[in-house]
């Protein structure tokens, strides 16, 4: 499992006082980064998120956390599952699911990509 710490910004948050729906993708976006920073670069792109909202986040000072783990390694694509949670709730979960690219088009992950992710699973 890969965690990544993320301090609220007043920036992020709707009319209403709550984080915007839009910002909880950029968050999982900013965590993906951080679990891939440990591997070689690749190219790769989101086929999917899933996102469930499970209660409303609003800002406060402490920051939130985003948990992520490797759910399903395929041939050319892996899929995360995530949360966003604090120490008592949990605000969303997710799944991204996404492709290894070269050359404009799907590829296969190597076995250093694959070795890597296995031991983000969960």
């Amino acid at each position: 499992m890969h965690s990544y710490d993320i301090q609220l910004r007043r920036a992020d948050m709707d009319a209403l006082g709550h984080l915007n729906n839009v910002v909880f993708a950029q968050y999982l976006d900013e965590a993906r980064e951080d679990l891939l920073a440990g591997h070689e670069p690749w190219h790769l792109v989101v086929a999917g998120h899933r996102l469930t909202y499970r209660l409303p986040l609003t800002f406060g000072p402490d920051p939130v956390t985003v948990t992520s783990v490797v759910e399903r390694i395929g041939d050319t694509s892996f899929t995360l599952a995530h949360e966003v949670r604090n120490a008592e709730h949990v605000y969303l979960s997710a799944t991204s699911t996404l492709v290894a690219m070269a050359d404009n088009a799907p590829r296969s992950l190597t076995a250093a990509e694959r070795a890597y992710l296995g031991a983000l699973g969960g």
